[in-house]
């Protein structure tokens, strides 16, 4: 006698609502937007803040985290970083100074998500980060790096890791040296001006998230 096999019929598993999941994308990158708009507009003169570079910038890097991490917490934490750290660059442009607010919120969002085995790395980068800089301070005193920019590329180190976290700082130290000395050419500005650091810390914070 030959016992078949019973077939048992499961009902299928529901699909996800597309419409819904393109809905809340929509809304998340609104709302980012939104704050975006807000925040350069408060650092924008006259009505031509849709002209202004950190816009579309931040713009084009809320739709990739969209793109690349989809509705989660890392897309909300990197549109957070994201707003941290264009409110700090447009300060740093603007007035040459950036509230401490921002290196103690950076610090704050890097427990979002957590995870106790990353504590070491996140140790690790913001020492590696901070501590070279402060010698540099302290040995040259008459071209110091600026106190904002050494808070907050440690609290980056910390949220992005060590290897991430040096990836940032080491991109923004390049950027800002190569850009800088090419502005200060063409515009016949004194190559040992001072210049915004943050900006610079941005874009290599941004690339090392992504990774």
């Amino acid at each position: 006698m030959v016992v078949r096999p019973m077939i048992v019929n499961t009902p299928p598993l529901p699909m996800p609502n597309v419409w819904a999941i393109v809905a809340a994308c929509v809304a998340l990158l609104a709302v980012f937007l939104l704050i975006v708009y807000m925040i350069c507009r408060k650092f924008s003169k006259g009505t031509d803040m849709f002209k202004h570079w950190p816009f579309y910038l931040s713009a084009v890097v809320g739709l990739i985290l969209l793109l690349r991490f989809g509705i989660s917490l890392t897309t909300v934490k990197g549109m957070i970083l994201t707003l941290l750290l264009l409110y700090a660059s447009l300060s740093d442009f603007k007035k040459r100074e950036v509230p401490d607010c921002i290196s103690v919120m950076i610090l704050i969002l890097a427990f979002v998500g957590f995870e106790p085995s990353n504590l070491l790395s996140m140790l690790a980068g913001a020492a590696v980060v901070f501590i070279p800089q402060l010698a540099t301070t302290m040995l040259t005193p008459n071209r110091p790096i600026g106190g904002a920019d050494i808070k907050i590329s440690t609290a980056l180190a910390f949220l992005l890791g060590a290897e991430k976290g040096i990836f940032a700082l080491v991109v923004g130290m390049l950027l800002a040296v190569v850009i800088t000395a090419i502005s200060n050419k063409l515009n016949d500005r004194d190559q040992k001006q001072a210049f915004p650091l943050v900006p610079f810390l941005w874009i290599g914070a941004t690339l090392a998230y992504m990774i």
